[in-house]
């Protein structure tokens, strides 16, 4: 099991089992449903966030809060956002590998 900047991976015979923060899939789905499933945590988790930076408030991340206010809270935001995004393409990256050698194998299966 891998861990992607708070986002637990783990590939067992064709599944790919994802795990983070506000992204949550079922750990038994093959890769293009947890892909899906995945891009669509991110992508809610993005704009309840951009929600969040644009109307002023306080964003609230994992049980912190950081204002707008505080250079260091923003620096904080930055670094989770990269770590979000990070997270999303190591998943989406593994995801497509995962869709290559289950197809490969499919493909030598029923060729024989």
């Amino acid at each position: 099991m891998a861990d992607l900047g708070g986002v637990k991976i783990s590939l067992e015979q064709g599944t790919l089992a994802l795990y983070g923060t506000g992204n949550v899939s079922s750990p038994r789905y093959d890769f293009a449903y947890g892909n899906y499933l995945y891009s669509r945590g991110f992508y809610s988790e993005l704009s309840r966030i951009q929600q969040d930076v644009v109307s002023g408030k306080e964003i609230e991340v994992n049980g912190k809060i950081w204002s707008m206010e505080k250079p260091g809270d923003m620096l904080a935001l930055q670094t989770y956002m990269s770590s979000l995004e990070g997270a999303k393409e190591g998943v989406l990256g593994l995801g497509r590998k995962g869709l290559k050698v289950e197809y490969s194998s499919l493909t030598n299966l029923y060729s024989q």
